[in-house]
């Protein structure tokens, strides 16, 4: 029975994902940017991509980060103006000049002369500024396509970037700036030049819905940071305890980490019965909180506790870019605005941990009670943060427009006028919709009755099954009865389906 279950389980994300095949251009692509960010910013000090070998200044990490987090909170807050901008081939040539130009400087930043230190610190700025810009490519390109999709891509992505990093490092240092000065340029190229993120062409046909953007930083910057914590507390403890270098901490643990994490993401898919990344996210939380307890028993085991320290927060990587890449795909919302709150949010929860890191590498040599401290803190933090993650309710209540008077006047005075609107000539290019009119309009064009406009509106928006039951007080039954003749009436076989035919109405 069990296995009929998975099968079943198998052959909805074969349909979620749909006819078109899976992208190895992206795959590609993203995992070239993701081994370039493991390369030279896994962490404080950790990257050796100088032209000696020898290890980059923390203060030119610290910069960089910084900087990306300050490139992709500054995207979100200008919005439409960022995609404008975007749509200028100059514009998106400069994240991948100004990240391969940025990682150059930075091989020549080892030194004690003044020429040292501005070449990093001008290296540490454009690596910033153009990873932002390509970090929010790869989302738009995220932004369009199905969760199921996505879940199959990204663990791969960072899987291969991992890999990539224990080939490239194990290179002569030239060889290996070299190499890492190339991975943005052709992820860019991929990017912009194969995929064409932010093309004319690729014009999204539905406008995205306005959110809260304060609430969403809020709750996605806490759930980051506690989990950046952790990570932070107790990967200087581990190395501590253990007496070893960065170096030999990441170098092939790194893979067997993002080996680790394609399991549990791929295992917690298939074996949940809704696809959703807050539902893959209880398992790699309950993974992660126990990686961490078993710090004080694996002091000794290095390669063991390495790739188990790194699957941690690794994993949450992989699924806070799912979960932003969720939340724009289903509720049509910028991601310009969800991946650049979001992952500034994570990048911001990745600098606390390092500065955690440091604060604690001050109490060693470690006591056994201590370490036992560590681990229950680094624990509790990792189990407090899933409060934090969003739930379905929450990101409604994030896209649900305020009702006012003045609004309501408003739209009473569009109402009154549109008769008179529609008979009059127009020489402006006529407005988009929101999703929600695309639905209407839908549900006219194929003859829904009002209840079934209703759940399709909802179900479209991204409300599950058990959340329209309660908004429309039917039961789960007439929920799945009104879903089946709303496919049947439209002619698909999926929600993918579904939701293509939204978006296409003014195409035909």
């Amino acid at each position: 029975m069990r296995f009929d279950y998975i099968a079943e389980n198998l052959r909805a994300r074969r349909a979620e994902i749909g006819s078109h095949p899976l992208s190895p251009n992206r795959v590609l692509g993203f995992t070239l940017i993701r081994g370039w960010v493991y390369l030279m910013f896994v962490g404080a000090a950790a990257s050796s991509m100088t032209w000696t070998g020898e290890a980059l200044p923390p203060v030119f990490y610290t910069v960089s980060t910084a900087s990306l987090c300050a490139v992709l909170l500054a995207s979100a807050l200008a919005g439409n103006r960022f995609v404008q901008l975007m749509l200028h081939p100059a514009a998106r040539l400069a994240g991948p000049v100004l990240t391969s130009g940025g990682t150059l400087l930075l091989a020549s930043s080892v030194g004690e002369s003044g020429a040292a230190l501005m070449c990093g610190l001008l290296g540490a700025l454009t690596t910033g500024i153009g990873s932002g810009i390509i970090d929010l490519g790869y989302g738009e390109l995220y932004r369009n396509e199905p969760p199921a999709r996505t879940t199959f891509e990204v663990p791969l992505a960072f899987f291969l970037a991992a890999v990539v990093f224990s080939l490239v490092i194990a290179l002569p240092p030239t060889a290996g700036c070299v190499i890492c000065s190339l991975l943005p340029a052709l992820s860019g190229w991929i990017l912009f030049g194969r995929e064409h993120a932010w093309s004319r062409r690729h014009r999204a046909s539905v406008l995205p819905i306005d959110f809260d953007l304060k609430s969403f930083a809020w709750r996605i910057g806490v759930c980051a940071c506690l989990v950046g914590v952790a990570d932070g507390m107790v990967r200087a403890a581990f190395l501590s305890s253990n007496n070893l270098s960065m170096h030999m901490f990441l170098q092939w643990p790194l893979a067997g980490a993002g080996l680790l994490t394609m399991a549990i993401v791929y295992g917690a898919a298939i074996l949940s019965s809704e696809q959703s990344a807050r539902t893959i996210y209880k398992a790699a939380i309950f993974v992660m909180a126990f990686f961490f307890m078993l710090l004080p028993v694996f002091t000794g085991a290095q390669d063991v506790e390495s790739v188990l320290a790194l699957a941690g927060y690794g994993t949450f990587n992989v699924l806070i870019w799912m979960l932003l890449a969720e939340i724009s795909y289903t509720y049509r919302l910028s991601s310009t605005e969800v991946f650049g709150i979001g992952w500034a949010m994570v990048t911001l929860g990745v600098l606390l941990g390092s500065i955690a890191g440091i604060v604690v590498d001050q109490f060693a040599p470690f006591t056994p009670q201590f370490l036992s401290l560590i681990a229950l803190v680094a624990t509790m933090a990792v189990l407090l943060s899933f409060l934090f993650v969003f739930r379905e309710s929450d990101l409604i209540d994030l896209t649900e427009e305020p009702e006012d008077d003045s609004a309501n006047a408003a739209e009473e005075a569009a109402e009154g006028s549109a008769a008179a609107a529609a008979d009059a000539p127009s020489t402006e290019e006529p407005h988009r919709p929101r999703f929600h009119d695309r639905c209407l309009e839908v549900a006219a064009a194929f003859e829904l009755s009002p209840k079934e406009t209703e759940v399709m509106t909802l179900f479209a928006k991204g409300r599950s099954a058990a959340r329209i039951q309660e908004e429309l007080f039917i039961s789960k039954g007439t929920v799945s009865t009104h879903l089946r003749h709303i496919y049947q009436k439209m002619d698909v076989h999926s929600k993918q389906e579904l939701l293509d035919v939204i978006e296409d109405r003014d195409r035909g």
